[in-house]
């Protein structure tokens, strides 16, 4: 007598398929789940940057505060993101890991794709009775 204990080469193939089916449809919902929440995340920092931006127009309007820099610019103020990060108006959202006397301070970052964007500059101006926040700098800088 012979004992067939074991699964047959058409059984494993018919698993490792089913396997790999919803292995795929699990990779997929989680890359459309992290790809969501990236771009919530990069809106919550284009409002609080507009937030900043205006709190630092204020400032430099109406206030004599020596600690901060306020470049005029075609009847309103530019100014780096990073400068907010640095002046406290806005909170950087990275970490500097590299060596040097800002090691350990805080940097801003496009949640998108993780490029640094402390380089940009926008241009913050009273218009039609709001205050407006326009990208001044290159392409991976948020747009307003």
């Amino acid at each position: 007598m012979r004992n067939n204990k074991g699964f047959t080469l058409v059984e494993l193939i018919a698993t490792i398929v089913v396997l790999a089916i919803v292995a795929g449809i699990g990779t997929y919902s989680i890359t459309s789940i992290i790809r969501k929440s990236k771009e919530e995340n990069y809106e919550l920092l284009k409002n609080n940057i507009r937030s900043a931006a205006e709190t630092f127009y204020q400032e430099c309007k109406y206030s004599n505060n020596d600690s901060i820099s306020c470049t005029s610019y075609d009847s309103g103020y530019k100014i780096s993101l990073g400068n907010l990060v640095t002046y406290g108006y806005l909170k950087g959202n990275t970490k500097i890991k590299e060596d040097g006397e800002d090691k350990g301070k805080y940097t801003i970052e496009n949640p998108l794709n993780n490029q640094s964007i402390a380089n940009c500059e926008i241009i913050i101006k009273y218009e039609n009775g709001k205050v407006t926040v326009t990208n001044n700098s290159g392409n991976n800088c948020p747009n307003f």
